[in-house]
């Protein structure tokens, strides 16, 4: 991610800084893409180790986007894995249109009054406020799903013992 994004942040700098050398452009891009994938490792690491074990299966992932819950699955595990996942997203549902539109608001404004550049910001902005609004109340159902399964499974085991 840091390669790709100090990539990008080259390119980008063509149009945005064109008074910079090759060099110093390079230079900066590869400063500001090992600050990115520094900062990218720390935040997931952090998020990841909220999940446990259970992010680490291949299976976690296709579950939470299909709202189903494994056959033969470790159910306190899982929960608590559903609940982080869930408590990831919640915010979402408040900070996506707090951040993402007024970032859309502020790259219009600069692309009228200055760098038609800014509409590729603007576009990407409401793109980015459109999906999180789209995927969060969907990704919120399905954990209330997988967490509603989890309590039933849960329920059983403890009827069975």
């Amino acid at each position: 991610m840091a390669v790709l994004f100090a990539a990008v942040w080259f390119a980008f700098t063509f149009v945005t800084a064109p008074e910079l050398g090759v060099g110093a452009r390079a230079l900066v891009s590869a400063l500001v893409g090992a600050l990115y994938g520094v900062g990218m490792w720390l935040w997931l690491g952090r998020t990841r180790r909220g999940y446990g074990g259970v992010a680490r299966r291949p299976d976690f992932g296709r579950a939470v986007r299909r709202g189903t819950v494994p056959a033969d699955v470790d159910v306190d595990e899982w929960r608590r894995a559903v609940e982080h996942h869930q408590r990831q997203y919640r915010p979402l549902r408040w900070a996506a249109p707090l951040l993402y539109l007024p970032m859309t608001a502020l790259a219009i404004w600069l692309a009228v009054t200055g760098q038609p550049l800014f509409w590729i910001g603007a576009v990407f902005f409401l793109a980015v406020f459109i999906g999180t609004a789209v995927t969060t109340p969907r990704v919120l159902r399905k954990t209330e799903t997988m967490l509603a399964e989890l309590d039933r499974r849960k329920s059983v085991q403890q009827t069975v013992r």
